[in-house]
């Protein structure tokens, strides 16, 4: 049996040798928990937007469930509700389909979308289709025109034009800017590029009451013609009125009125003047060359 013997030497270097394992053991250690750390980072935080989805009011509107032909009574026609956001409904859109019940369709009508009120109207409306074109407050007449007064049959459905009082002294502007609805009992706009086309007899005018009335009273003095224009042209007419007397210019300038009198009336600021121009008195502006007012008192 060999046993061991200790020596001084092994004695004196045995704690070191304890200390250095420990220490090489903790170095591992940090080491490995280094590597570990590195090997799973923490995951950044990502700062995502939020969608914002805005809530609309939906309503439920009825609809024709399958497309509808004109003249068909509301009450015979299928209908469901669809839902629709309020916003995007159109302007007129029927809601109540109880309260049109018994109106019928002046127009078809598309399967699946809103119903609307100025597709509607009343029996008579849809049997007479001109009637359903004549919007409140308005009103249909009828004038005769020939190829002069109806620019060669250029003015058809749907044109607008401005409508001439001629006299034997003059031309002047009696209407302007109206819409023709029908020519000669036809709705349609189409123009015939025909040079044997008939030309129209007879024309309707949708017009205001006072024009209507205008015109009415036109007819009586003189000779009626159309003065076509186009349908964006907004403008009036820079002076609706020439004279015979005017022609006596060979520039076609309109001759100056000659002034027979000027009155002038009231006092200070309010002070107004008139001139007399052809029989009229007119506001005056300024007073005309060659004559004097006293300034006294009302003249």
């Amino acid at each position: 049996m060999v046993s061991r013997v200790s020596t001084p030497s092994a004695r004196r270097h045995a704690p070191v040798g304890r200390v250095l394992g420990l220490l090489l053991l903790g170095i591992g250690v940090a080491g490995a928990a280094f590597v570990a750390g590195r090997g799973s980072p923490t995951e950044a935080r990502v700062e995502r937007s939020r969608a914002y989805v805005p809530e609309f009011n939906v309503v439920e509107v009825p609809v024709p469930d399958r497309p509808v032909g004109a003249g068909i009574p509301i009450r015979d026609v299928p209908i469901r509700l669809e839902k629709f956001p309020e916003h995007q409904l159109p302007g007129g859109a029927v809601r109540d389909i109880g309260r049109v019940r018994d109106l019928v369709t002046l127009a078809a009508l598309p399967g699946g979308l809103p119903i609307l009120e100025v597709n509607l109207g009343s029996g008579d409306e849809a049997a007479n289709p001109l009637v359903g074109r004549i919007p409140a407050g308005m009103r249909a007449m009828t004038v005769r025109v020939d190829v002069t007064s109806a620019v060669e049959g250029w003015a058809r459905s749907g044109s607008i034009v401005d409508v001439l009082l001629v006299e034997k002294n003059g031309t002047r502007v009696i209407a302007e800017r109206v819409k023709i609805i029908s020519t000669e009992r036809s709705l349609s706009g189409a123009v015939s590029l025909d040079a044997t086309a008939a030309i129209p007899n007879t024309v309707t005018l949708l017009v205001t009451q006072e024009q209507c009335l205008a015109i009415n009273t036109a007819v009586a003095v003189g000779k009626i013609a159309f003065a076509l224009r186009s349908g964006s042209d907004g403008d009036t007419w820079r002076d609706g009125e020439f004279d015979a007397a005017d022609l006596s210019d060979p520039k076609g300038n309109k001759r100056k009125p000659k002034v027979e009198g000027v009155i002038s009336v009231g006092r200070g600021d309010e002070r107004r003047r008139y001139a007399l121009i052809e029989g009229k008195w007119i506001p005056a502006d300024s007073m005309p060359a060659g004559f004097f007012v006293r300034q006294e008192g009302t003249e």
